[in-house]
């Protein structure tokens, strides 16, 4: 359980790390229009790869599938660190996040393969305070990392702990599996990989104009391989997903609440980094510091939250608090201004954190409880797909949104082109250089942008709210899914 929770923290802090390090690594190979990218590439293949991984461990087990994928996460960690330019670390991110999102499903997999859902609340605590809580804490260690080392350092430090995680469960994890016999959609995993590819790579490119040939093309592209995604799923025997899973109205509610709340998580609280070091100059470690009220939040949203569903067997009010409390806390955020002061963003971010682990917890937990044992790791998978899709659609959007922001406002304050305008933001250090009129002219801006990026993420946590009134809910199992599978199949594997 250690390993699993160690190998948890390490994929899912990856997405959040590198927040405070990207002005300076940015600063330094001169590619601020490329920020969101950094981040965005992670995301992107993780969201990509989970489903079809799942799907994997469903007919193979979990113990080799681990294994392996842990070491594609360790190598991209190697490379992203050996990075010399920002389009070789986007390619090692991209190489990490099929490792990396893969982890993450398959962690939490192993969990309902070994607990009954109703004690799986004990634990899955710890599983959620490493995923929810890296993708917030991870600007702390990263600001302390870039400040007395230097931004490589962020990828490096990782991987001891990573190869400690791996050995150990690999040596230890002997679950016993009962095989299925059945063949792999390598035409719908392509589908479901090009159709999103290019979907957010048409977000990302909408920064240069909506209207743009190549921004144009590349959503058409994208949409139409997505709908050839669905066609072929429902057509195929063996679908990598399959389509009847949406039937469950239980699953169908938590995809689409975890695809919300990820927006938040992993799409627009770490841009108050960009807020923090950019706008009110705050170093790096001193800004990851400022995370830690969304930290606290999900400490108590995690913890109370599994006690209150271990006790009662009840899970339903959990994410219908906790989603209000979100929205409230990031349309507060929202209105940031270069001045206001920071002790005011305090309680908005532990009313992020609590809404935002309460929806983790309870979408893993009632998702695991609806479905059966055959289909335990692709239906995990899926609800750790459409989190990563959303974190990965409000990233290439909050990009846009930064990036349209900086290339109207300044030029207008300035009256410099928009190309000059994204030239302008390096890193902190020389934004604070700048003659006074620029300086104001790139903090006011920078605040406008963060301040419309968690306005979106304020509306799409109304969608999470819907979502979670929505949701049914249903008994809890006593029985650990591998117990009840084995029970019926009993098969060493």
């Amino acid at each position: 359980m250690a390993c699993l929770v160690t190998a948890v923290l390490l994929a899912a802090l990856d997405t959040s790390i590198v927040v405070t390090a990207l002005p300076t690594i940015a600063g330094e190979f001169g590619a601020f229009e490329h920020f969101a990218w950094v981040g965005a590439a992670y995301i992107t293949t993780a969201t990509v790869a989970t489903p079809m991984l799942g799907r994997l461990s469903d007919l193979y087990g979990r113990r080799r599938l681990f294994t392996i994928t842990m070491v594609v996460f360790l190598v991209g960690s190697l490379l992203c660190g050996l990075a010399a330019s920002m389009g070789q670390l986007i390619a090692a991110r991209a190489l990490q996040g099929i490792g990396g999102g893969a982890v993450q499903a398959l962690a939490f997999s192993i969990l309902g393969d070994i607990l009954p859902p109703r004690d799986r609340a004990r634990y899955i605590g710890l599983f959620t305070i490493a995923f929810a809580g890296s993708a917030l804490g991870g600007p702390l260690v990263g600001g302390l990392i870039v400040e007395h080392w230097s931004w490589p350092w962020i990828f490096f430090v990782q991987i001891p702990p990573g190869i400690a995680a791996t050995v150990v469960c690999h040596r230890v994890l002997r679950l016993p599996f009962p095989r299925r016999a059945t063949r792999l959609d390598y035409l719908g995993a392509g589908l479901l990989a090009g159709g999103l590819g290019a979907v957010l790579v048409g977000l990302e490119q909408a920064r240069l104009g909506w209207s743009r040939p190549a921004t144009l093309t590349l959503l058409l592209v994208g949409s139409v391989l997505l709908v050839g995604f669905v066609v072929q799923e429902r057509g195929t025997s063996h679908p990598m997903i399959p389509l009847r899973l949406f039937r469950n109205p239980v699953f169908t509610t938590s995809a689409l609440m975890g695809c919300f709340a990820g927006a938040t998580s992993f799409g627009a609280l770490p841009f108050l980094n960009l807020y923090f070091q950019d706008v009110r100059f705050v170093p790096p470690t001193e800004s990851g510091w400022w995370m830690a009220p969304a930290i606290i939040g999900v400490v108590i949203g995690t913890f109370g939250g599994g006690r209150l569903i271990a006790r009662t067997g009840r899970y339903k009010a959990l994410p219908a608090v906790g989603t209000v409390l979100a929205a409230v806390g990031l349309f507060t955020l929202s209105r940031l201004t270069p001045t206001t002061p920071l002790g005011q963003l305090l309680a908005p971010m532990v009313l992020v954190g609590i809404g935002t682990s309460a929806v983790y917890t309870v979408t893993s937990i009632a998702t695991q409880n609806s479905v059966d044992f055959a289909d335990l790791g692709v239906a995990t998978a899926t609800i750790m797909f459409f989190r990563n899709l959303g974190g990965s659609i409000d990233q290439a959007l909050s990009g846009t949104v930064l990036n349209s922001t900086v290339r109207s406002r300044i030029p207008a304050a300035l009256g410099v082109d928009p190309d000059a305008a994204t030239d302008l933001i390096r890193s902190p250090a020389e934004i604070r250089r700048l003659p006074d009129a620029a300086r104001e002219a790139v903090t006011s801006t920078v605040t406008t942008g963060v301040g419309r990026i968690l306005l979106v993420a304020a509306v799409a946590m109304v969608g999470a709210i819907i979502c979670a009134w929505l949701l049914p809910e249903r008994p809890l199992r006593v029985r650990a899914g591998l117990s009840e599978a084995m029970s019926e199949t009993p098969h060493p594997g």
